[in-house]
């Protein structure tokens, strides 16, 4: 089979995790025999085919006012212009249409779509290809991609993104499949009325390859007392990393360690900095890689005040045989069993972080239990072979109804 992936970056590194989903899963279907055909923006003018790892790339000038990639910060009304005409973008097509000409694809998998928008599916449409929208975020639903404003979580579309978001809704009721990679995501659209009709609608939760991810050759744990809790992730409001510095300082639990790794906005992480207080007991890390961390940590704390939709944080620490502590918002329930591989938390209520932590500490038959638990967990977040079977038989399922 040969199979159209379309996605915003091309970079497998410096994006964010659903860039290193999409190779994981293109790298598993190139070694089922599949042909992988990858197509990118680029903040480089024109059309360029190169080839990486046995998988196809063709990156794609960015027709918008600007590369979404480059880490600049735009003024509100150049940021408001782009995403004005990314809601419908038909100057991208052309790529889309040239690619799928030269490479013939059986079938298309849609991951993120800013800088080809939903115009896409129109093209693909148009071209009889059997299309599947594949959803990582809520960008299809609100261009800030997190369903999060002033502080706290959207109950719904505001108008500003309902009104952004005109020309999606309808035609997203003409793929060929979707699929969520959490139950959340997935009806976080259904519920304001995507999808409608199309046939073919899964969860399929995302994987890690344990080569990639290191957890075989774990590096040498450093020798501490008392508990080392540990965040690793982007350093944003929405990830509730100020509320968790906050509860391990409240927490106050003797000989304990909070290590943080990540980056961020600096004016953000210069504010966690000044709220740690020159902590001893709290460092940051900066960018580390997931092989260096995990090992050096007792427990895994996932403090998203946001409707995080699958973070891979949590089964990566399951993979590396650690507790998780984890927050009541978007899939991470859908990960942790509260008692059985983890504990979960209402961040509306602080003092329950705070209570976890100290829980955690003081148990130690309840750490073995956790323990036990995430290491039970991990094997069907690594098992990359059934996982792109799921999106075979998905695919094939696509194929077949369109003939």
């Amino acid at each position: 089979m040969k199979i159209l992936y379309v996605n915003t970056f091309a970079e497998r590194k410096g994006h964010g995790g659903a860039e290193e989903t999409l190779w994981t899963l293109m790298s598993a279907m190139r070694d089922a025999g599949h042909q992988c055909i990858l197509l990118a923006t680029s903040n480089q003018h024109g059309l360029r085919r190169s080839d990486q790892d046995g998988i196809t790339v063709w990156n794609a000038g960015i027709r918008n006012l600007y590369w979404p990639g480059r880490r600049k910060q735009h003024n509100p009304f150049a940021r408001a212009a782009w995403h004005l005409q990314d809601s419908y973008n038909p100057w991208m097509q052309s790529y889309v249409r040239e690619v799928a000409r030269t490479e013939q694809p059986d079938v298309a998998s849609l991951h993120n779509l800013p800088g080809w928008s939903v115009a896409t599916w129109t093209t693909l449409r148009r071209l009889s290809i059997p299309t599947i929208q594949v959803l990582h975020d809520h960008y299809l639903i609100c261009p800030r991609s997190t369903m999060f404003k002033n502080g706290r979580n959207c109950a719904g579309q505001c108008r500003n993104c309902a009104a952004l978001r005109l020309p999606h809704r309808a035609p997203s009721g003409r793929l060929s499949a979707v699929v969520g990679v959490s139950r959340y995501i997935l009806e976080a659209h259904r519920r304001l009325g995507y999808f409608e009709g199309v046939p073919f609608q899964r969860v399929i939760r995302d994987t890690r390859n344990i080569e990639t991810l290191g957890c075989q050759h774990p590096t040498f744990t450093t020798p501490h007392s008392g508990t080392r809790f540990g965040y690793i992730g982007t350093l944003a409001a929405t990830k509730g990393v100020s509320e968790l510095v906050d509860a391990f300082l409240r927490a106050a639990i003797p000989y304990s360690e909070l290590w943080i790794a990540g980056s961020g906005n600096p004016e953000y992480e210069h504010r966690l900095r000044v709220h740690a207080n020159g902590s001893s007991h709290i460092r940051f890390l900066g960018r580390v890689l997931a092989a260096e961390f995990y090992p050096q940590v007792d427990a895994v704390v996932v403090p998203s005040i946001c409707n995080d939709n699958l973070p891979g944080v949590v089964y990566e620490a399951f993979a590396f045989g650690k507790a998780v502590i984890g927050s009541r918002r978007g899939g991470i329930p859908e990960m942790i069993r509260d008692g059985e591989n983890g504990l979960l938390f209402e961040p509306d209520r602080p003092d329950e972080l705070c209570n976890a932590m100290r829980r955690l500490n003081a148990d130690e038959s309840l750490r073995k239990q956790l323990v036990a638990g995430a290491t039970r967990a991990a094997p069907r977040y690594l098992d990359v072979r059934g996982w792109a079977a799921q999106y075979t038989h998905i695919y094939d399922e696509a194929v077949q109804t369109s003939r």
